[in-house]
């Protein structure tokens, strides 16, 4: 009798630890089967999401106010936002149980981003005793003058270029049917400073002149704006010298002049950039050397004594350039940042309509 329970107890131990480890096992699959069906899903739901990228961009190249659309592909759903002077596209797509979003920044990168330096006027160049060096591309609309005390090298100048190439206008943003207003250049100003997170953001309004010098409180910044109530108001100095902390990119954005002050600038990879509604005014002296993006509406004056120093960007100016030279060894250098979709901050809003069209900022939320 003993030995019947033992082996009826065993047969039930037996068959209880099949059972368990069969449904286990079936667990198991299911728990994978699911899982790879998220994994699909989810595979899937990005796809879509690219595909639905690449339409919208492909829509906005033809119409520049395009705004998005929704609709269905491979069996999944997609949304596209875009607001109309706004560079940002949002695409959402969903996939049976998963959803995939994407950010991106559609531009067209104006053409004087393929210059090193361009000039919607003429560009001067005088002093004593004094030399400058220009690589890669010089484009200017009017002409070339010099002074017989300063020579200037280009590795390719050409003059009497059509402004599309040399010059920026700024997009109708106040919507009046009117481009390159000054109330166009605020409404442009502001977007740039709402495109970031407050941290990243200095806004100051004011009709004085604003002096900023390098200090631990700009580290981490992206865009300081200086708003003045008329063109002209709200000039900026900036005092950026040896201080300046290395790997900085920041974009400084005035309605007025920006006057860049820049005594033993060693920082190379320290990049400052300049929007300015009115005119630009470097001053450098001794050794100094900086990557910039410079923009300036109006003039470009540079003044530079016994000076050996080098700008490696871009220096867009939409009148005249002015080179005043005293002692001096100056060298100018391309950057293609623009185009490896590294605009600086606030660039991508001067786009327009003009230029060549690129997908920049692309990241998966």
């Amino acid at each position: 009798m003993n030995r019947k329970a033992t082996a009826f107890i065993l047969c039930y131990t037996i068959v209880f630890v099949l059972t368990v480890l069969s449904s286990g096992y079936f667990i198991s699959s299911v728990a994978e089967k699911n899982f790879s069906q998220r994994y699909l899903d989810s595979r899937k739901a990005f796809w879509i999401a690219e595909a639905a990228l690449a339409k919208s961009y492909y829509n906005w190249k033809n119409n520049p106010n395009y705004t998005g659309e929704e609709g269905t592909f491979a069996g999944g759903n997609y949304t596209i936002d875009k607001e109309t002077f706004s560079p940002e596209v949002i695409v959402n797509a969903s996939f049976g149980t998963a959803s995939k979003t994407i950010k991106a920044n559609f531009v067209r990168i104006p053409h004087p981003f393929e210059n090193t330096i361009s000039c919607g006027r003429n560009m001067s160049l005088s002093g004593l005793l004094a030399r400058i060096e220009v690589y890669d591309k010089t484009r200017i609309s009017g002409n070339y003058n010099y002074t017989w005390g300063a020579k200037g090298w280009f590795q390719d100048k050409l003059e009497g270029v059509n402004p599309d190439y040399t010059t920026i206008k700024i997009p109708d943003y106040d919507q009046n049917g009117i481009s390159d207003e000054f109330n166009d250049f605020v409404y442009f100003a502001r977007n740039v400073i709402n495109s970031y997170p407050s941290q990243e953001v200095v806004y100051i309004k004011t009709n004085n002149t604003v002096n900023i010098f390098p200090n631990h409180n700009l580290i981490g910044k992206k865009v300081i704006f200086v708003e003045g109530s008329l063109p002209g108001e709200g000039d900026v100095n900036i005092f950026f010298d040896g201080t300046w902390q290395e790997s900085e990119d920041l974009t400084v954005i005035s309605t007025g002049d920006i006057s860049y002050i820049e005594p033993l600038q060693f920082q190379a990879n320290a990049r400052l950039s300049t929007i300015s509604w009115e005119d630009y005014n470097e001053a450098s002296i001794f050794r100094s050397q900086h990557q910039s993006v410079i923009y300036a509406h109006q003039d470009a004056n540079f003044v530079d004594i016994l000076d050996w120093g080098s700008t490696t960007g871009n220096v867009i100016v939409n009148n005249n350039i002015w080179l005043e030279e005293v002692l001096t060894y100056e060298k100018y250098y391309y950057s293609d940042r623009a185009f490896k979709g590294d605009l600086p901050a606030g660039f991508a809003y001067l786009s327009g309509n003009r230029g060549k069209t690129s997908i920049v900022c692309w990241r998966q939320l």
